[in-house]
C-alpha cells in the first residue's frame, strides 16, 4: 500500500511539471531576431512578446515601441502583426522504455503516434505550418505543408525500440532542419524532441555547444522524456528540462496516456509574430547595434541589442553617352531673315539634354534627394524631385566656341553626395559671315577716329625724323624756336681755321633720344623638333592646336611643380612620362613608374625607353596623343605585339597590330617586327 502511494504521488509530480515556455518567469518577456538591412536606410526586424505565462500578447500599437540604435532613441515606422506559421520539426529518439506496454498491450511508442496522428488529422487542410519528421528508426520527411503526409511518415516508421540506443545527434539535426530558411519571413521555429532520460553530464556536454546556435535563430525546443510508470524525477531530467526553458520551449515526463500534453499547446502561440521597420540614422560604414524597448502594463521591457555590420558608401553619378562635340548653327525656320539678322540665343540647339546613372558602390539602392550639373565649375541645373535622372545645359549664353568641363553630383537621403569624373564637351557656334559695308557702317565713328589718329602720328613722326621738331628733352636748355628760321633763309659765315670746334657748323643728325627708342624687334620663335597632338576617344584626329616639343627634355604629368606638359586627368599621375631628344635627333619615351602606365602604339613602355616614330600613338592613362615630326621620315611599318597583363586602357591581355599611324592594319601575324 505504501509503495502504491508513493507512486500515485510521483505520478501527480510528474504531471505538474509540465509547462509552457514562459511558465518560470514572473514578467513579460520580448526577443527579437530576423534583423534585415536588405531596403537600407529602412530596418526591419522580428518582436515576440509574451506575458509571464507564455501567451503572446496581441494587440500592440506602434507608439508603445521605440527603437535604440546606437544609443539614439528612433520612432518606429511601421509596426505589423503577422500569422505566419511555425517551422515544426518533431524529432524521435527511440530507447528501451518506448516498449513498455499498458494493461490493453500498447507500447508508449504506440501510444505517442496515436496521440500525434490525432493531433494531425485536426490539423488537416491547414496550410500555415512547415512539417518535418526525423526518427533514429530510419524516418524522415522534411518541409511539407500537408499535415496527413506527415501523418503517413510518422504512422509508417518501423522502429525497434527495444534494440535502440538513444543519443543526442537526431537532437542537433533537428535543430539543423528548425533553423534552414522557412517559406515565409517571420515564422516561428520550434522542435518537439521525444527522448528517453539521458544521463545528465552527457546531455550537458551535448546541449552546451548547441544552445548558441539555438538562441541565434529562435529555435523553441520542447522535450518529452518516456519514462516508466511512477519513476522519480532524476537528475537527467531536470537538465532536460532546464535546457527545454532556456530556449523557451516546455518539458513533460510522458509514463501513461493521461500525461501527454497536447502539441496545439506549444505551437500555437508561435505562429503570430510582429514585424517592425524603422528609418536608420547611421552614416557611416561599422558595426552598429539595435534594440527595442517596448512599454506594456506590466513594465518597460528592454530587449537585447543585435549587433550588424554596415558598409554605407555615396552615391556614385556618371554620364550616359555624353556627346563629344556639340555645333550650334542658324534655325532652319528662319523665313526670310538673313543669317547676319539671327542672333546667337536663336542658334540651335538652344539647350542639351544629358542622362544620367547613378549607381551605390555599397549594393544598397537608396532614394535620391537632388542631383546636380555644374559647367565649367558653374551650377547650371538641379533637380529636387523625379526624375532625378535628366539635367539641361542652356546653350544659349555662349558667344564663341571652346571646350567646357561637365561634372555631376547626386545626392542621397543619407546626405551624402556623389561626384562624377570631369566630362569635357567641345561646343562651336557657327558665326556668320558680315556684309563688310555692314560693318563699316556701322563702326563708322570708331573708324573716323582711328584714320584722325593715325594720320596725326604719321606726320608727328615724320616732323620729328626731319628734324623740324626737336622736343625738349629734360635738363638741357631749350632753343629759341626763330633759330630755325635764321639757319634757313640768313646765310652763315663758312669755318675758318681760326674758329673753336664750338663755332664750327654741326652736321644735321638725329637727336640722341631718337636712337635711344626701343624699335619693335622681330620675335624669334624656338624651333619645333616636333609635335604634340591630343586625340579623342575612337578618332585619330585632333581639332585641338599641336603641342610644340622645342626642349631636348620634356616631362609629363598632372603636377605642375613636376612637370612642364600639365594633363588634368585622375589616371594621369603627377610625373607620368618623360620625352627625351638624343644628339642624333631621335625622340624616346620614358614612363616614370607610373599606375596606368605609358603606352606607344597600345605597347607598354618601360622605364628603359620606347623610340617614337612619325604618326606614333601615346597614351598616358586616359590621355592620348598624336606624335608628329617636324620633318617626318619614313612611316614605323606594321608590327604585332602580344603584351600580357594589361593593354591600353591599363586591363586585361590583348594582342593588337598597329602601324606608324596608330592605326589597325590589315597585315597578318606573319608581318610580325621585333
Amino acid at each position: 500500500m505504501f509503495n502504491r502511494i508513493c507512486g500515485l504521488l510521483l505520478l501527480f509530480a510528474c504531471l505538474l511539471f509540465v509547462t509552457s515556455p514562459a511558465s518560470a518567469q514572473d514578467a513579460p518577456a520580448a526577443s527579437t531576431y530576423g534583423l534585415s538591412i536588405d531596403k537600407f536606410p529602412q530596418i526591419s526586424l522580428f518582436l515576440d512578446l509574451r506575458d509571464a505565462n507564455g501567451r503572446f500578447i496581441h494587440g500592440l500599437d506602434r507608439s508603445q515601441v521605440q527603437v535604440i540604435e546606437d544609443g539614439r532613441t528612433l520612432p518606429v515606422a511601421s509596426l505589423q502583426e503577422l500569422r505566419q506559421g511555425v517551422q515544426f520539426v518533431v524529432a524521435i529518439n527511440p530507447g528501451p522504455t518506448f516498449a513498455v506496454r499498458n494493461s490493453r498491450g500498447q507500447s508508449r511508442y504506440d501510444l505517442l503516434v496515436e496521440r500525434l496522428g490525432t493531433w494531425a488529422k485536426n490539423r488537416q487542410g491547414s496550410t500555415i505550418d512547415d512539417w518535418s519528421l526525423i526518427s533514429a528508426g530510419g524516418a524522415e520527411l522534411l518541409h511539407t505543408s500537408d499535415p496527413m503526409n506527415w501523418y503517413a511518415a510518422l504512422t509508417g516508421a518501423q522502429v525497434d525500440a527495444r534494440e535502440a540506443d538513444p543519443n543526442l545527434d537526431i537532437l542537433v539535426r533537428a535543430v539543423e532542419i528548425a533553423a534552414q530558411t522557412p517559406p515565409r519571413e517571420g515564422m516561428g521555429r520550434a522542435v518537439l524532441f521525444i527522448t528517453p532520460p539521458i544521463e545528465g553530464e552527457q546531455f550537458q556536454l551535448a546541449t552546451q555547444n548547441l544552445m548558441p546556435a539555438v538562441l541565434e535563430q529562435g529555435v523553441r525546443i520542447s522535450i518529452w522524456t518516456v519514462v516508466p510508470e511512477g519513476a522519480p524525477t532524476t537528475p537527467a531530467m531536470e537538465a532536460m528540462a532546464q535546457f527545454a526553458r532556456q530556449t523557451g520551449g516546455g518539458y513533460a515526463a510522458f509514463s501513461s496516456e493521461e500525461n501527454l500534453p497536447q502539441p496545439e499547446d506549444f505551437l500555437e502561440p508561435l505562429r503570430s509574430i510582429y514585424q517592425i521597420s524603422y528609418f536608420s540614422a547611421i552614416r557611416e560604414s561599422g558595426t552598429h547595434q539595435v534594440s527595442l524597448q517596448i512599454t506594456t502594463e506590466a513594465g518597460e521591457i528592454t530587449t537585447p541589442a543585435h549587433e550588424f555590420m554596415l558598409d554605407i558608401q555615396a552615391p556614385q553619378p556618371v554620364f550616359i553617352t555624353p556627346p563629344v562635340e556639340v555645333s550650334r548653327v542658324p534655325p532652319q525656320d528662319r523665313g526670310s531673315r538673313p543669317v547676319e539678322d539671327i542672333a546667337l540665343e536663336e542658334y540651335t540647339p538652344t539647350e542639351l539634354d544629358l542622362q544620367i546613372l547613378v549607381d551605390f558602390p555599397d549594393g544598397r539602392m537608396r532614394a535620391l534627394t537632388s542631383t546636380r550639373l555644374y559647367v565649367d565649375g558653374a551650377l547650371v541645373d538641379e533637380n529636387r524631385e523625379e526624375p532625378f535622372d535628366e539635367l539641361t545645359w542652356n546653350l544659349r549664353d555662349y558667344q564663341a566656341d571652346g571646350t567646357h568641363t561637365l561634372r555631376v553630383e547626386a545626392e542621397d537621403i543619407l546626405g551624402l553626395t556623389g561626384t562624377s569624373i570631369d566630362t569635357f564637351v567641345q561646343l562651336n557656334i557657327e558665326q556668320p559671315a558680315q556684309n563688310p559695308l555692314t560693318a563699316i557702317s556701322s563702326n563708322t565713328p570708331v573708324l573716323v577716329g582711328l584714320i584722325v589718329l593715325m594720320s596725326g602720328a604719321t606726320l608727328l613722326l615724320v616732323l620729328i625724323m626731319g628734324g623740324q621738331i626737336q622736343p625738349h628733352i629734360w635738363g638741357r636748355p631749350r632753343k629759341p624756336a626763330f633759330n630755325f628760321y635764321l639757319r634757313r633763309f640768313l646765310p652763315q659765315p663758312s669755318a675758318s681755321a681760326g674758329e673753336t670746334p664750338s663755332e664750327k657748323r654741326v652736321e644735321r643728325r638725329l637727336p640722341g633720344w631718337v636712337n635711344r627708342i626701343q624699335w619693335p624687334q622681330r620675335r624669334i620663335t624656338p624651333r619645333a623638333h616636333a609635335f604634340l597632338s591630343r586625340t579623342s576617344e575612337g578618332s585619330p584626329v585632333s581639332a585641338d592646336t599641336p603641342i610644340p616639343i622645342t626642349a631636348d627634355e620634356v616631362t609629363l604629368g598632372s603636377d605642375p611643380n613636376l612637370a612642364m606638359l600639365v594633363l588634368s586627368d585622375p589616371s594621369v599621375d603627377g610625373l607620368h612620362a618623360r620625352l627625351i631628344r638624343t644628339e642624333e635627333g631621335i625622340f624616346y619615351l620614358f614612363d616614370q613608374d607610373s599606375t596606368a602606365g605609358s603606352w606607344v602604339n597600345y605597347a607598354l613602355a618601360g622605364p628603359e625607353g620606347t623610340p617614337l616614330s612619325h604618326g606614333d600613338v601615346i597614351h598616358l592613362g586616359r590621355v592620348s596623343f598624336r606624335f608628329t615630326l617636324q620633318q617626318p621620315g619614313p612611316s614605323r611599318k606594321p608590327v604585332i605585339r602580344a603584351v600580357p597583363g594589361r593593354t591600353a586602357n591599363g586591363s586585361g591581355n590583348g594582342v593588337k597590330a598597329y602601324n606608324g599611324a596608330g592605326e589597325q592594319p590589315t597585315t597578318s601575324a606573319e608581318d610580325e617586327l621585333q
